[in-house]
């Protein structure tokens, strides 16, 4: 077993990551080990002039990536690698969310899975993208690799953010993008603007359909079918639950549907008009494509 900074200050320091002021360009994830389990991403920014809430916070980070040699494994936002850490893992992000103009926002403990070996060939390469957040500064970053901890029986995961815009009109839609042709489609996350709230009955994707060519194999309703991410009160969330309460998580079995032998698509009831929407497709890499 290994466990490693990636991205941190120097020992010693008061600060509690590197400096991210500014995006950090692709850098090699040290092969300290032989295969890589996860990783473990934790972020913080200065607060003044005004509170910022921690949903807003999170998306300092625009995007996160990982990629094995040139493939992309994960790019998804920080709102988005919390939601994936909390379905993959099963444990929820530490988050500390200021309330005045004074003080800091946190956001940690957020795990991003590889469960994939080191190859002198196709190294494991991260970077993160910041976009700027109104009232805060100072930020800092830091990234831990756990290797050889004992997840061996895991599959590589992948999981690419697919933006779109709902139709402005409401009803059934295609969505046009096909998931990747990687491996195995073991859950869907949808990511929605409008869910339910009290007095709010008609969400951004109210029903989804999942296609393999012409053929309908999985269809969900939003109510009866998403699993939510963390326990949510839709009349008085905490702020664990107003960060991750935008996403639906839509699960395919243990079976979950190949990709490689025949194209995946989806359809949509959506009940909210242009609505901007992510679907984060959670596919276990195949051996052939890995």
């Amino acid at each position: 077993m290994k466990i490693y900074k990636v991205w941190d200050a120097a020992d010693g320091s008061a600060a509690p990551g590197r400096a991210f002021t500014a995006s950090i360009a692709q850098e090699v994830v040290p092969a300290l080990g032989a295969r890589l389990d996860y990783m473990k991403l934790g972020y913080k920014g200065a607060v003044s002039t005004a509170a910022v809430v921690i949903e807003t916070f999170a998306k300092l980070v625009q995007p996160f990536t990982l990629r094995k040699g040139a493939q992309n494994r994960i790019v998804l936002l920080g709102d988005e690698l919390c939601a994936l850490s909390a379905h993959i893992f099963g444990s929820l992000p530490a988050i500390g969310e200021n309330t005045d103009n004074t003080g800091n926002d946190f956001l940690g403990d957020i795990r991003i899975p590889v469960f994939d070996d080191f190859e002198p060939a196709r190294q494991f390469l991260v970077q993160a993208d910041r976009v700027a957040q109104t009232n805060i500064a100072t930020e800092t970053i830091t990234l831990t690799a756990y290797s050889d901890t004992g997840f061996d029986d895991r599959k590589p995961i992948h999981c690419v953010r697919l933006a779109a815009t709902t139709s402005g009109s409401a009803g059934m839609e295609q969505f046009g993008p096909k998931m990747p042709s990687v491996g195995v489609l073991k859950s869907i996350i949808v990511k929605v603007p409008t869910g339910f709230s009290d007095g709010v009955t008609a969400t951004s994707i109210e029903r989804l359909k999942i296609y393999k060519g012409s053929q309908l194999v999985a269809e969900f309703n939003d109510l009866a079918d998403a699993e939510t991410l963390a326990p949510v009160d839709y009349v008085t969330p905490l702020p664990i639950a107003d960060l991750l309460r935008q996403f639906r998580v839509f699960k395919l079995g243990n079976a979950g549907i190949s990709t490689l032998d025949g194209d995946i698509s989806l359809a949509w009831d959506n009940q909210v008009t242009s609505s901007a929407v992510v679907i984060m497709p959670v596919i276990e890499v195949s051996e052939q494509t890995a």
